[in-house]
């Protein structure tokens, strides 16, 4: 029986949030904030929202980050010479853990589990070189002069993608000439190695003592 058509029995498809926190024994502000995430689907029903009991039910909340005992037994369970959990990747390639996460979903590195723990193959991530995806319609229209290698520069949503940043901030970074950049038009191309490279300026206040 479809939803849109199951007016009869709303009354146990949908219920209240108050019922929906009581049957998860749960506050009603955790219920609309996964309402608000889309974790759970829902309707104005009367001009009450309701959501739909089946999600809630089955509803599993995120997991937390993995034990101490957890990571080294799930460690000494692969061979470390061939995979490396994703925090070593992130160190490895000074990459940030968003970058290796989409490499990951993008399957540009082989992965493996073990007790719940995520590991990537380690020679995926040295040979790792992220994608360009600057294509311009014919060599006339490219915006990069004359003798540059075209694999030292990407777009500035790619170096979002690498940096785990938004769009923004690399345009924000290129405006402020610390990475270097080449503009035409509305398009924007960033050095690549700068972007790998690239550190923060410390914040203000007092530096910590060694």
């Amino acid at each position: 029986m479809s939803i849109k058509n199951s007016n009869k029995f709303d009354h146990l498809i949908w219920i209240t949030q108050t019922e929906a926190a009581a049957l998860r024994k749960v506050t009603t502000s955790t219920i609309a904030y996964l309402v608000q995430r889309g974790r759970l689907r829902s309707k104005v029903v009367n001009g009450r929202r309701m959501v739909f009991r089946e999600d809630v039910v089955s509803f599993k909340p995120a997991r937390g980050p993995v034990s101490k005992s957890v990571m080294k037994a799930a460690m000494t369970s692969v061979n470390r010479d061939e995979w490396i959990t994703q925090k070593e990747a992130t160190n490895l390639r000074n990459l940030s853990m968003g970058a290796i996460k989409g490499a990951i979903d993008k399957g540009r590195f082989r992965i493996l589990k073990s007790k719940g723990v995520v590991f990537v193959r380690k020679e995926d991530v040295l040979n790792y070189r992220p994608r360009i995806d600057f294509h311009p319609e014919s060599p006339s229209q490219s915006i990069l002069p004359r003798g540059a290698n075209s694999e030292d520069w990407i777009t500035v949503a790619e170096a979002a993608r690498i940096r785990g940043v938004d769009q923004s901030t690399i345009t924000t970074q290129a405006i402020h000439k610390r990475i270097r950049s080449i503009k035409k038009g509305r398009t924007r191309l960033v050095y690549r190695e700068d972007i790998i490279n690239f550190k923060r300026k410390p914040g203000p206040g007092r530096p910590k003592k060694r």
